[in-house]
């Protein structure tokens, strides 16, 4: 049986690679409007392997990248093609090849150009590929808009998911006529309710440009960034699983604690209290990479840091920290989390560092501003008793449990993306790191934590030597018994110095 995924076959349809790309290229140079950028990528598996299931879609399978997916394609074909039926026959469309396929079929060559991957499919492919899920995707989002309901919301925000808007474009060309402003106040409408309800943060009210507009999850990410306030900056990114991890200094003499310990008769308890304290450390190093900035619980506890809502409706950008004598106040916006907002949140992260990591000039005009966010309210919530804290803040609303959330921010990694100016969320966090460090308990424990630092090679190297005499001397013991050659000798050499040391250190003087 023939594989449904033409990715499969590099000679698709039997025809030779070496023509088929000749004609796509000549086809593509024939162009002249200009194309869309890049937005659509293939996210890494290293990504992927946090929860394949915020990045892969369970049951509806859109676009190139998964349409062909078995799994998928046997379960949705059919709902798909009854989508079309529903949308085409109240606009008397009965001709679907001929109205709308043909259409998409002369844009191809600029939907191609909307993907980082190369779309191994024959053009009439790609057509009805892209009508097909175009139509169902606007079937979706009418669903939704009327009743609040779709197959399956998840999947149609999921990055790889995504249908580049100028295909839904040509399709509302064939159901409201050529009208570009309809088209466009039609698929806005829609776009704008979708992502109002399934958005974890206030949309702004500044609208995006929807000409300028890419698909869906962009749609969704301009409304939530707000590019009116951008900071030009300079992205860089650095491999997230190269960095090369230091060992905790309190681990390494614990270990090497033990290592004695073990070698020592009736040293069981100490063992077991070592081994105590080692998995405890191991734990807490084992959680994913995170920013460097103190949890809400321990800036309450320890340094008096409330938060709170912020007094407007702002966005992630306008984050800021009040100090005003002991009056200190961390102002953050307005987060509402329910059973859809990991998937959400793991797609806009990931589609704001793909941009930007693809595109230079995107990067230098957006920033990470979005993942600089979920970095800091990953290192600010760690336990559970940080997420009631910002509920009583009024910063987190929504369905989802106090566990889940703490679970969901634990378990996204801190991007390695680097910027060449400090932007406001670096302030933020060097401000709250400073309140933090202040604070006389935590800056003794600073002290301390340093001085055991510069001290640990040694402690380290000190105990291997008494390892190493301590084995030296039970396999001389081992050997030779209780009396060693060495101990022999040294017996002998006490015995003839005897004497002499009588003679140099008894009394002087008369015996009284």
């Amino acid at each position: 049986m023939a594989s449904l995924n033409p990715f499969m076959n590099p000679n698709a349809g039997n025809k030779p690679w070496v023509d088929k790309i000749s004609k796509n290229l000549q086809t593509q140079l024939a162009v002249t409007i200009d194309a869309p950028p890049v937005s659509i990528f293939e996210i890494h598996k290293t990504v992927k392997s946090e929860n394949l299931e915020a990045y892969v879609p369970q049951r509806i399978g859109l676009g190139p990248n998964h349409h062909f997916q078995p799994e998928l394609y046997h379960q949705m074909e059919q709902n798909k093609l009854t989508a079309v039926k529903r949308v085409l026959k109240p606009h008397q469309i009965y001709d679907c090849q001929q109205q709308i396929v043909e259409k998409v079929r002369e844009i191809v060559p600029l939907i191609c150009e909307c993907y980082y991957m190369y779309l191994d499919f024959d053009y009439s492919t790609l057509a009805w590929l892209f009508t097909i899920d175009g139509i169902f995707l606007i079937d979706q989002l009418n669903t939704y808009s009327n009743s609040g309901l779709a197959i399956e919301v998840n999947d149609l925000i999921m990055l790889e998911n995504q249908i580049p808007l100028i295909v839904l474009k040509e399709i509302c060309k064939a159901l409201l006529g050529e009208d570009a402003q309809a088209q466009d106040d039609y698929l806005e409408f829609k776009f704008r309710v979708f992502c109002e309800s399934l958005s974890p943060f206030s949309l702004s009210n500044v609208k995006p440009n929807f000409r300028q507009v890419n698909h869906l999850l962009d749609y969704m990410y301009h409304s939530i960034v707000n590019n009116e306030t951008l900071i030009c900056r300079k992205v860089e990114f650095t491999n997230p699983i190269s960095d090369p991890v230091e060992k905790d200094v309190k681990l390494e003499i614990v270990e090497a604690i033990m290592k004695v310990a073990i070698l020592i008769p009736g040293a069981q308890p100490l063992l077991q209290i070592a081994e105590f304290i080692k998995q405890h450390f191991a734990e807490s190093d084992e959680t994913v990479d995170e920013i460097k900035v103190p949890t809400v619980s321990q800036l309450w506890n320890i340094s008096r840091v409330r938060f709170r809502l912020s007094p407007t409706n702002e966005g992630i950008r306008n984050i800021k920290v009040v100090i005003n004598g002991k009056e200190r106040v961390c102002y953050l916006p307005l987060i509402t989390l329910n059973i859809n907002s990991e998937v959400v949140l793991r797609n806009l992260v990931a589609y704001e560092k793909l941009m930007a990591k693809n595109d230079p000039t995107y990067a230098s005009e957006y920033g990470l501003d979005l993942t600089g966010y979920v970095d800091f309210m990953s290192g600010i919530i760690d336990t559970v008793q940080d997420v009631k804290i910002l509920r009583e803040g009024k910063v987190i609303e929504g369905d989802l449990g106090d566990e889940e959330i703490a679970r969901l921010f634990n378990g996204m990694r801190k991007t390695r993306g680097k910027v060449s100016v400090e932007t406001e969320m670096m302030k933020i966090v060097a401000q709250l790191n400073q309140v933090y460090d202040s604070t006389p308990i935590v800056w003794f424990q600073k002290l301390i934590e340093k001085q055991l630092r510069d001290w640990s090679k040694t402690i380290t190297v000190t105990i291997s030597i008494m390892t190493t005499l301590f084995l030296f001397h039970q396999g001389g013991v081992k050997l030779y018994g209780p009396n060693p050659p060495h101990m022999i000798l040294i017996r002998n050499i006490q015995s003839k110095l005897s004497p002499l040391l009588v003679f140099f250190i008894r009394p002087k003087g008369p015996v009284v």
